[in-house]
């Protein structure tokens, strides 16, 4: 049995929105656009935090509130200081990685992709892919009543898989040298990168802070020298609803501090290296 993945806190905050709060849907909801073809329905982060995320055409992702600009947490009544304690540097540094290792770990996270969509497929079609219909389905709604189509619950069940996946196969290959889903931010007024811990994020959230992770960044897999300042290789697993095509690097929406650049832009100029998508049947891609 594969080692649980998420802390609980994540994993019932993945499921609420995966399996669309359809016990509290209300009876009207705006309906979806046309899902397109070859675009990744719905990141694993989209869904956790819209804020860093803009819709591609035929997608409504869950609204979230504005919020003051990103500051540096401070410490919550009843919370550790060490939970809260901030990792930073002037900027990441890029380390080269050893070239048949580097191979042996996109074969690792190609498996997991394919694997991921197996099993969910598996699990909800049989044994074939969903129809453009079907992914235009609505299948709930999220905390602010905006509609959660199938296209969306498919690609947070294909991460879930993916990502337990990859940290079983990465405990492996590169023992304490790679971290699932962290949470990079540049700090304000300084411009040096800030690395999250889960205990972090967790803390802001329960506090009802989530505004102040506005402009941070969360790539599926980043694999370091066990400092995760020190970055070695970047990937994101992206799932298309229906098979075919490459899916694109997703846009950010509009407003400060990303605005118009697409994910992998983004990660490059933060992290100081090209990330790769990890695409199911098509392997790793630039």
């Amino acid at each position: 049995m594969r080692p649980t993945l998420m802390a609980g806190w994540q994993l019932e905050a993945t499921l609420a929105i995966s399996l669309g709060l359809i016990a509290c849907a209300p009876s009207t909801h705006r309906a979806p656009r046309t899902y397109a073809q070859g675009t990744d329905s719905a990141t694993h982060s989209c869904l956790r935090n819209p804020l860093l995320c803009k819709p591609q055409p035929g997608e409504q992702l869950p609204v979230v509130p504005t919020g003051p600009p990103v500051r540096p947490p401070t410490p919550l009544p009843g919370t550790p200081s060490a939970a809260l304690k901030i990792t930073a540097a002037a900027r990441v540094v890029s380390v080269a990685i050893d070239a048949p290792l580097i191979e042996r770990i996109q074969q690792a996270l190609s498996e997991c992709a394919d694997e991921a969509r197996s099993v969910v497929m598996l699990k909800h079609f049989g044994d074939r892919g969903p129809t453009h219909e079907e992914c235009r389905q609505v299948v709930g709604v999220d905390a602010n009543g905006q509609p959660i189509t199938r296209a969306m619950q498919l690609g947070v069940e294909q991460h879930q898989v993916a990502l337990e996946c990859a940290q079983e196969k990465l405990q492996e290959l590169k023992p304490d040298g790679f971290s699932i889903s962290p949470r990079y931010r540049i700090k304000s007024g300084t411009g040096s990168v800030q690395y999250l811990t889960q205990d972090q994020v967790k803390a802001l959230l329960n506090a009802g802070r989530g505004a102040e992770l506005r402009g941070t960044i969360e790539p599926d897999v980043v694999v370091h020298t066990g400092n995760p300042l020190q970055v070695q290789a970047i990937f994101d697993f992206k799932f298309p609803c229906v098979n075919g095509g490459e899916p694109p690097w997703r846009k950010y929406p509009d407003g400060p501090p990303h605005e118009g650049r697409d994910q992998g832009t983004v990660y490059k100029n933060i992290l100081g290296t090209k990330p790769w998508r990890v695409v199911p049947r098509r392997g790793v891609l630039p």
